[in-house]
């Protein structure tokens, strides 16, 4: 029974062989047990991650009842699991929690309000230094400064 139960990726016609019970015998005393099934699936055993879990309802989500029948067995998953997944999607977004401003956000808010304040009252200040060094020259003022030095 150990054998059977560990048996890795060996199938369990070539374990029973190999001790020397009968397949039959074997799957009786598995059914019993109850802790491994007379089939296993390709991916069965596999913990689906949350990646592999978005993945399949993606996959899943637009085929027809046939086509999903398909990729189920393909994929060795029950329609329930599919359901199951879905439902989680959906109870997710909908009871998710919504961003929570803190005391911070409303500190950058006003912080960034002040620099652009700032900003103004410089281009302003820049604007009335460079109009009052007569720099460019502007024709209707009469001839500017040769040379600036600032």
């Amino acid at each position: 029974m150990t054998q059977i139960l560990n048996r890795g990726d060996r199938t369990m016609t070539s374990v029973c062989e190999e001790a020397g019970v009968l397949r039959r015998t074997a799957t009786k005393w598995v059914q019993r047990c109850g802790k491994v099934t007379t089939h296993p699936t390709q991916r069965g055993h596999m913990k689906w991650t949350a990646e592999a879990k978005l993945k399949a309802l993606v996959e899943t989500a637009g085929l027809a009842e046939d086509e999903l029948g398909l990729y189920l067995r393909r994929e060795g998953l029950y329609s329930h699991q599919i359901m199951a997944w879905r439902a989680e999607v959906i109870e997710y977004f909908e009871t998710r929690p919504k961003c929570a401003k803190d005391a911070r956000d409303e500190t950058i808010r006003l912080l960034e309000c002040e620099i652009l304040r700032k900003d103004k009252a410089l281009a302003e200040a820049s604007a009335l230094l460079i109009l009052q060094s007569g720099y460019p020259h502007h024709p209707s003022r009469g001839p500017g400064p040769e040379i600036m030095t600032w």
